[in-house]
């Protein structure tokens, strides 16, 4: 299904596009079916990459990093995750 890019279509073809879909929503139940659903989770979890941290013994206290493009941010013996919540580490000996 190819058109017309978006920047190319008249405020009333985007109104009509607009309404349609709305309408085509208000007619879907929401549900999935199973299969669909487990494909889909099978396939991002696929796709998922581990997250890789770095603890560094010998050193007066453990030092802890994590690759610069990762999610994580190290903060002493703090990992903070994205979404908010953080990840304590205590090293006892």
């Amino acid at each position: 299904m190819f058109g017309k890019a978006i920047d190319a279509i008249s405020d009333q073809e985007m109104e009509e596009a607009i309404a349609a879909h709305l309408a085509w929503g208000q007619t879907w139940h929401g549900d999935l079916p199973a299969d669909v659903f487990f494909g889909i989770w099978a396939d991002l979890a696929g796709k998922a990459r581990p997250l890789v941290v770095t603890v560094q013994l010998g050193a007066p206290k453990p030092v802890i990093t994590v690759p610069p493009e990762s999610p994580l941010t190290v903060a002493d013996n703090r990992i903070l995750l994205d979404d908010g919540r953080e990840l304590v580490l205590r090293f006892v000996s």
